[in-house]
């Protein structure tokens, strides 16, 4: 009972809060968070694989669903159309290699099906931000190859910079309706290098592995530690306090020892121990002697000296984890 008390002070009460929060948190919040990261890179390497691995085809044939822009992202396809440079608009606050670019984003009006929105690559980004003169996209009938991309969520209003349109994300809807055009939804292209129209490449993502997996699995491990920690400082708190009980007994039995002199007599000033024909309890003065040093040197050995003792129960306390 005594122990039960101890245990609920405020310290180890706080700590125990403090440990089940963690917990719950490892297990409900940190690791499904990086292990969802996890399963969401390895769909993209998935998809990334598979545009890697397919032949170009029709874009009619890899979008043959409502959702297939954001299940087939990535993939390679040829559409047949026509370029119309004068509903153009730019890409903002991308980067290269480390340097700004505007992406330039134009609308293609392909033979069947509804205007596309299709990102002919970049440019260097201006002093003071300005657009440098790039390409115009070529007139008349064309065949592309470029790669499906899904739309992007974000804010998507445009913001007039040196006179063009400019967006931050690519929203069809919202660029439909600045440029004037009713455009596919759902998704948008990424034109291939050496196309009709195309300027530098925009980036394709490379496939890797990422530390999400081995983060997630850490927050589990980190979820079962804490608990198993939490048991094995509150065992080592008993031991201690038990340590501390068997120093307090010993000690006072090497007072009670001190406290008579070699010949047996009782030096500590209660007036007991009294010796009755130069013996004690039936034994010599001698006899006695032996036996008070032998023991003095038994607890000596195992215990130290009355003075180390004291300095030894200090420290423990001094250095306890949890009082």
């Amino acid at each position: 009972m005594r122990s039960l008390r101890r245990f609920l002070s405020p310290g180890w009460v706080i700590g125990l809060l403090a440990v089940v929060v963690f917990a719950w948190a490892c297990f409900a919040l940190l690791a499904p968070w990086q292990l969802g990261k996890s399963g969401d890179l390895e769909a993209r390497n998935s998809q990334l694989e598979e545009s890697f691995q397919a032949e170009p085809a029709p874009l009619a044939q890899v979008i043959d669903r409502p959702d297939g822009f954001v299940e087939r992202e990535w993939r390679l396809v040829t559409v047949s159309g026509r370029w119309v440079p004068d509903s153009e608009a730019l890409l903002r606050l991308r980067a290269v290699d480390g340097e700004p670019v505007y992406q330039v984003l134009t609308v293609f009006d392909p033979v069947d099906g509804p205007d596309l929105l299709v990102n002919r690559g970049h440019v260097p980004v201006g002093e003071n931000n300005t657009v440098p003169d790039y390409p115009v996209a070529p007139a008349g009938q064309v065949d592309i190859t470029a790669r499906v991309r899904a739309t992007e969520a974000g804010l998507a209003e445009p913001v007039l910079v040196d006179g063009r349109q400019t967006v931050r994300v690519v929203d069809p809807v919202v660029l439909g309706d600045t440029l004037g055009h009713t455009l596919e939804s759902q998704g948008y292209l990424q034109l291939s290098g050496g196309q009709p129209g195309s300027l530098s490449p925009a980036p394709v993502p490379a496939i890797e592995n990422g530390p999400y997996l081995s983060y997630g699995l850490q927050w589990l491990l980190f979820g079962v530690l804490a608990p198993v920690a939490l048991v094995y400082f509150a065992w080592a708190e008993i031991r201690a306090r038990r340590r501390d009980a068997e120093d307090e007994v010993v000690d006072s039995a090497a007072e009670g020892m001190s406290g008579r002199d070699a010949s047996g007599d009782d030096t500590r000033g209660d007036g007991g121990g009294v010796a009755i024909d130069g013996t004690t309890g039936g034994r010599s003065p001698d006899v006695l002697e032996d036996e008070i040093h032998a023991r003095e040197r038994v607890m000596r050995a195992r215990y130290g000296e009355r003075d180390d003792a004291e300095h030894r129960r200090a420290y423990k306390r001094a250095n306890r984890l949890l009082n």
